[in-house]
């Protein structure tokens, strides 16, 4: 007998892309965040925290994107242009601290309970790397392949569900067009694959598009807690010395709270003191802030525990399954460490196809003023 029960409506960000892949005019670019290739394998059977990349870009492909991307590069862009902002910051002695900016749970907490830091310039104006990348591909990839700015659509896969606001934002677009224009949850982007009958772990492993396919470590350990803190660390330190060793970075609980995780470094030759934390944390920041007795020269604030890595976009998991969510931030941090490891270029400035991108449109230099109209947000303004 027919089934005749009604299929469960698609989400408009799906059947929209969906229909964008037949259109011939578009060219449809797909970019995937770094907790996507250690969460994806989970809603097929594989292990927590196991990298799948290869496998996704071969899946994305056979969706029928055009171009499948690196988040992970956009986030080696944000990097290098918050670093120098940090870098100009130090050498003028404040103000600090410095907040990042890529986290929207973060940046949409600030806004409403915090908005003075605006005001103070404490909050990092850097877009997140989604927003960078989907800027270059918007500009000098649309350039390269012959494109016209509008006729690329870029969509976001991400673990993030507040990253589907986050593309509406005003200041989230270059030359009056939105930086991303979809995004995908990984649960979203699992979805399509079980839909299409694609058989995820018969896949073969594919690499990236490039030139915006190359990353580095740091761009990878932007998914979570105390990763873009350590990137942000290396490229600074880079920036100054030039160094080009790569020490992790150690973490020790802060005396203020369990939420907030301290390290120590030096850069410009100062002894500097930065943090890692969530909402709760960033709360008893704001009250140090505010009677003139904080600490701290740089403070990451990422709103799910762990990081990007257990976004609400993520797969979920049952105690029924024996795992629980402490073990599954575990498994899928170390992922991330695993491959920031594996990597050969560890170190955000190091990136060459950034630097191409840079080179050919941004005078060359992070903190140009051409990758501040393009790469920067200008918060309250349209």
């Amino acid at each position: 007998m027919e089934n005749t029960q009604p299929k469960t409506a698609k989400k408009p960000e799906i059947a929209e892309v969906e229909a964008l892949l037949e259109n011939p005019e578009k060219v449809v670019v797909v970019q995937t965040a770094p907790s996507v290739r250690v969460a994806l394998g989970e809603m097929f059977g594989g292990k927590t925290g196991e990298k799948v990349t290869g496998k996704m870009v071969s899946a994305l492909r056979k969706i029928g994107f055009r171009y499948v991307f690196d988040t992970d590069l956009g986030a080696d862009i944000t990097i290098w242009e918050e670093a120098k902002e940090f870098l100009e910051r130090v050498k003028k002695d404040g103000p600090y601290p410095q907040f990042n900016s890529c986290c929207i749970g973060w940046l949409s907490t600030a806004q409403r309970m915090f908005p003075d830091y605006f005001e103070k310039g404490l909050i990092s104006t850097v877009k997140s790397p989604i927003g960078c990348l989907g800027s270059v591909v918007k500009t000098f990839f649309a350039e390269r392949v012959h494109v016209k700015p509008e006729n690329a659509v870029v969509v976001a896969v991400v673990p993030c569900i507040l990253k589907k606001n986050e593309n509406a934002l005003p200041y989230n677009k270059t030359n009056g067009l939105p930086d991303v224009d979809y995004c995908w949850t990984t649960k979203d982007l699992g979805a399509v694959i079980s839909e299409r009958a694609i058989d995820f772990n018969a896949l073969p492993d594919e690499e990236f598009d490039n030139p915006l396919g190359e990353s580095t470590g740091s761009g990878t350990i932007f998914g979570r807690s105390g990763g873009v803190l350590e990137a942000i660390i290396r490229t600074a330190i880079y920036y100054d010395r030039k160094s080009v060793e790569v020490d992790d970075v150690v973490f020790t609980p802060s005396p203020l709270s369990p939420d907030i995780m301290d390290c120590h470094f030096q850069i410009a030759g100062k002894d500097l003191l930065a943090c890692h934390c969530g909402n709760l944390g960033a709360r008893l920041i704001a009250n140090l802030i505010k009677e003139g007795k904080n600490p701290y020269h740089f403070v990451e604030v990422m709103a799910c525990p762990g990081g990007c890595i257990m976004g609400a976009g993520q797969p979920l998991h049952l105690p029924a399954e024996g795992v629980s969510p402490l073990q599954v931030r575990q498994l899928r941090s170390q992922g991330l460490n695993d491959i920031d490891h594996s990597q050969a270029i560890r170190i955000s400035a190091l990136n060459p196809s950034v630097q191409a991108v840079y080179d050919a449109i941004y005078d060359g230099e992070a903190g140009s003023e051409k990758a501040h109209h393009a790469l920067h947000r200008r918060y309250g303004n349209d």
